[in-house]
């Protein structure tokens, strides 16, 4: 008797975590895996490196927790995987092209964070996973609850302001001074600001830096006359700095890190520590002379990051989902409404996404489903408990 009870508990519990497919291919059900599966988990972990592998500007995003996971088994042997990801921002830039797994996270107090829709074809057998599209939607913090929680702590400000672009070039101007680097660097963009009162005012910045024509054995009286050099050359730098005013004197502070000029990822670099090399590869990176079948009928990865301004309301994870599926007329997205554009806050959107279902031997790619995951084990757990922002992140979304 117990060992029945033990088989009808394991049953129920297999239920809950997949739904039983119809069939297989274009007409199969979707399956809905738990949200801690182990598969899941990896086709999440992937999908997020090739997200901000893609990106050109903005922050490495971090995942917090798996919220719906949808499966789509291919006749061609494969999944593709409909994954809706809870994601904060880190330290990182997207320019640093390090792993989520290998950036820190921010304080909750600077955090910018939401929602990424992301559909990836994950076949083991021919070692692909390939990231078909993405849509983020992302927003800072609310005010209110931050200074609810945190009465002093500060807040990101609008970086364009003279105080925050002083800060930068006070900033940069120690760290021409004190580098062995060849080449002196001008500010390309300051990315973050935010302000606080210490003993006086303090200014903090993040910003992008550019090597420029000008050589440091020379004698520059203005470096934002100096020419950048070609793209293919230049060395791009990400820098942290601050400004401290008093009634005396100043106190400047600047960390920054160099990267090469920018060359696609090759495949070691993508692997995270830990993987066995090879497993899956970035198939949008394989080279033509591939021996891949299905290589002709993987279209280039599309999507978009769309940061919202900070809220004086508190937001939560299905309000910023809403946002995903409207335009700003407030009518629903069409579901090929993707291709490449820039934003005016400088994220690459896209539009006109290509039909992905007229393929025959290549993966069967289906319009994002409109139900989340029938598994009770979804949203899975966060991967992050402390924090002043775990309440407010992981309100349980509603249904849409």
């Amino acid at each position: 008797m117990v060992w029945l009870v033990w088989m009808l508990f394991g049953t129920q519990v297999l239920c809950s975590c997949i739904a039983a497919p119809a069939g297989q291919g274009a007409g199969a059900a979707l399956l809905s895996p738990c949200c801690d599966d182990a598969a899941v988990e990896e086709a999440a972990d992937l999908a997020l490196r090739q997200i901000n592998a893609d990106r050109e500007e903005g922050y490495v995003l971090s995942l917090y927790r798996v919220v719906s996971a949808r499966e789509q088994p291919q006749e061609i042997t494969g999944s593709v995987f409909y994954l809706i990801l809870d994601v904060v921002d880190t330290e990182c830039h997207v320019l640093s092209k390090k792993l989520w797994k290998d950036c820190n996270t921010r304080s909750a107090h600077s955090t910018v964070y939401g929602q990424c829709k992301a559909i990836i074809y994950i076949n083991q057998a021919r070692n692909i996973a390939h990231l078909n599209t993405y849509e983020c939607t992302l927003q800072p913090a609310p005010r209110r609850y931050i200074w609810s929680v945190c009465p002093d702590c500060p807040v990101d400000d609008s970086p364009t302001k003279p105080e925050y672009l002083e800060t930068a070039a006070g900033s940069l101007a120690k760290f021409n001074e004190e580098s062995e680097e060849t080449h002196y660097f001008s500010v390309l963009n300051v990315t973050r600001a935010s302000m606080q009162w210490v003993i006086g005012p303090a200014y903090f910045v993040e910003f992008l830096i550019q090597e420029t024509s000008c050589s440091k054995s020379d004698t520059v009286a203005n470096i934002s006359m100096c020419e950048p050099l070609l793209p293919e050359v230049a060395k791009i730098g990400f820098c942290k700095g601050s400004l401290v005013n008093n009634h005396v004197e100043q106190f400047v502070t600047t960390s920054c890190e160099i990267y090469s000029h920018q060359v696609p990822a090759t495949e070691e670099e993508n692997q995270e520590p830990g993987h066995t090399p090879g497993k899956f590869r970035q198939d949008q990176q394989a080279s033509s002379s591939d021996a891949n079948p299905f290589s002709p009928h993987l279209e280039k990865t599309v999507g978009w990051v769309k940061i919202l301004p900070p809220s004086n309301e508190d937001i939560t994870f299905h309000s910023l989902r809403e946002s995903q599926n409207e335009h700003k007329d407030r009518k629903p997205v069409p579901p090929k409404a993707v291709g490449s554009a820039h934003r005016s806050d400088g994220e690459k959107t896209q539009v006109n996404k290509p039909d992905l279902t007229k393929t025959v031997t290549g993966p069967v790619i289906l319009p994002f489903p409109e139900e989340p995951s029938l598994s009770d084990s979804c949203p899975g757990e966060a991967k992050q408990r402390e924090g002043i922002l775990h309440p407010l992140i992981t309100r349980k979304p509603t249904a849409v």
